[in-house]
This record gives C-alpha cells, sequence and structure tokens, in this order.
C-alpha cells in the first residue's frame, strides 16, 4: 500500500548525502524549476557550459574542460591549428595534399605546362606529352606505343596550280615567266576571253620575255560549227609553210554580247624549256558568235626553233580586250 509523506525538506542523516537504496527509484514528479539546477561538470558527464550557439563544435582543452569552436564559412574545413592544439576552420591547403595516383583516380602527375597532353603509358600509369609546334599534327609514333607531334609533309600533286592571269584593256595578254625545270608540261586553261569587236585570235611565242615573230609558225586546225539556220560545217585548216603568227581560229568569234559565251578553252605547251627539240602546243576552245554561230576548235601548233621559250602572247585581228581570265598549271613528267 502507498504511502505520502509531506515534509518542507529531506536530509541525509549523516551528512549531505540521501542514498536511494539498490532496485529502488527516486521520482521527482513537479515542483523543480531547471533554473535551479547546477550547471553539470564535465567530471559529472556534462559540458560545464550553459548555453549554445547553432553550429557549435565541442572540443576539449583538458582533461576536464570542453569549449566551443564557432562554426566556420561556407566551404571550410575542420583542421588543426598551426600549434596543433585545437581543431580550427579554414580552407583547404592543397599544398600538404599527397599526389593522388591513377589507381585512386588521379594521375600522379603534380604540374603541368600549357598545351601538355596526357596519355597512358600502362594500366595505372599517365604521361606528359609536351605541347608541339605550329601547324603539327598528332600521329602514333613508328613503334605505335604513344602519340607524337609530327609535322604534316607539304600537299603535293602532280598537277599544280603555278599562276592566273586576268585582263580587262589591252590588245596583247602576255602569260610569261611560269615555265620552270619542276615541270615538262604546262596547261593553259582559259576560263573567258572576248574583244570589243569582231576578231580572231592569234597566238606567238616568247623567248625570254620578247615576242618570237619569225617564220616559224606551223599549225594544223580542225573546225566544226552549227548555227540556226540551220547548217552546219566541218573543217580543216593547215600551214604547210611557216608563217610569224599563228591564227588559232578558222573563223570570226564576235564581240562579246551579254548572255553569250566568249572564248573558253585549254592550251597545252610540251617541254617548253628544251633547246634541242621543236616546240609541241595543242588547243582547243569553243565560242558563240552574235550571229548565234556555235562554233569548237581544236589544233596542233609546231614553233620550228628550238629556242627556249618563256610563255606566249595572246592578241587579236581587231579591238581591244574586253575581259580575260586564265589559269596556268604544271604538270610533272
Amino acid at each position: 500500500m502507498a504511502s505520502t509523506i509531506k515534509v518542507d525538506q529531506i536530509e541525509g542523516s549523516t551528512g549531505s548525502t540521501i542514498t536511494v537504496p539498490t532496485g529502488q527509484t527516486l521520482t521527482l514528479t513537479d515542483g523543480l524549476a531547471s533554473a535551479s539546477l547546477p550547471v553539470v561538470g564535465v567530471a559529472k558527464g556534462g559540458t560545464a557550459l550553459s548555453s549554445f550557439t547553432a553550429g557549435d563544435v565541442l572540443y576539449a582543452t583538458g582533461a576536464t574542460t570542453l569549449a566551443k569552436l564557432a562554426k566556420g564559412t561556407a566551404e571550410q574545413v575542420l583542421a588543426m591549428n598551426s600549434g596543433a592544439t585545437a581543431p580550427d576552420w579554414g580552407s583547404v591547403d592543397l599544398t600538404v595534399l599527397p599526389t593522388i595516383t591513377v589507381a585512386k583516380g588521379g594521375t600522379n602527375i603534380s604540374s603541368f605546362t600549357a598545351g601538355d597532353i596526357l596519355y597512358a603509358t600502362g594500366a595505372t600509369t599517365l604521361a606528359k606529352l609536351a605541347k608541339g609546334t605550329g601547324s603539327q599534327t598528332l600521329k602514333m609514333n613508328a613503334g605505335a606505343t604513344a602519340p607524337e607531334w609530327a609535322t604534316v609533309a607539304a600537299a603535293s600533286s602532280d598537277f599544280t596550280k603555278i599562276a592566273a592571269y586576268t585582263a580587262t584593256s589591252g590588245s596583247t595578254i602576255d602569260i610569261d615567266g611560269d615555265f620552270s625545270a619542276t615541270y615538262d608540261v604546262y596547261r593553259i586553261i582559259i576560263r573567258d576571253w572576248y574583244m570589243s569587236s569582231v576578231w580572231n585570235p592569234y597566238m606567238r611565242v616568247l623567248v625570254g620575255g620578247s615576242e618570237d615573230s619569225g617564220s616559224y609558225y606551223v599549225k594544223s586546225i580542225f573546225r566544226h560549227y552549227t548555227d540556226t539556220t540551220p547548217s552546219n560545217s566541218i573543217t580543216a585548216y593547215g600551214d604547210s609553210d611557216s608563217t610569224t603568227y599563228w591564227q588559232i581560229s578558222g573563223g570570226d568569234t564576235g564581240s562579246h554580247v551579254a548572255g553569250e559565251g566568249a572564248v573558253a578553252g585549254w592550251i597545252d605547251i610540251y617541254k617548253p624549256l628544251n633547246t634541242t627539240q621543236w616546240k609541241k602546243i595543242n588547243y582547243a576552245y569553243n565560242h558563240e558568235s552574235q550571229t548565234s554561230t556555235y562554233q569548237g576548235q581544236q589544233g596542233t601548233l609546231s614553233y620550228h626553233n628550238t629556242n627556249a621559250i618563256s610563255g606566249i602572247r595572246l592578241y587579236s585581228s581587231a579591238g581591244t580586250v574586253s575581259n580575260f581570265e586564265a589559269t596556268i598549271y604544271g604538270i610533272k613528267s
């Protein structure tokens, strides 16, 4: 049967200690304000601290003393201070971090130079390849074991553009100074050539830049044309004797009219620098005239002289140049 004891104060019979027997529980129901309780020291399992600020961290400053470390700022980490006596907040000191190996997800390399490229030399080993020089490309080495920088050889071709020519005035057009020992054959592609009036195209060779007007020019020409009548013709022309120029046409080409095509075609020159043989030239072109005649022409030309020639001169039977566009290419032997 439970009993109720009402007293104003309980004191121990001997001293200030009240003993609760083993197996018994002393329950205080109410009337005890927390403010009246003492602050529990570390020696009694407390902190000896009566208040905190959100984020405080407790740390020991002695065997029976705890202190508060206020929270750090964003992204700071907790580390020991320089005297190794207490923790403090600070930024990560990367200089004290170890170099991370490849096996742990790192590179095991502590420094780089701008432009370095990483490549594997083994399952857990990375190496640096220093940057190459301007315009170099990356390729595998001869042993196919690692990448390396290399200079790509300049592109080469057996058919190489040498020079371009344009003109919009004048009576003659010189294509000169482009021949060299690099090529044996040259092709001149004429994209557009028309004059200010009805005309026929003529050609001579240049020797050392000067026009040769001697009687060394022989030709054989084949021409075919049709018009709107309709009529057509196939004609052959030739010079059995040497003349002082080549007329590379069998009929008037007419002057240029908007919408009509002017002379377009090609000229091949063989071994122009040879000094023991006569020079051989082949050509072909087509055009339309103001009278709606559509003409194609081709021929073989021979320069009966062993002079080395430096170029050719194109000119006309009448008028001045309205437009000329051509490109010369070298063809390797």
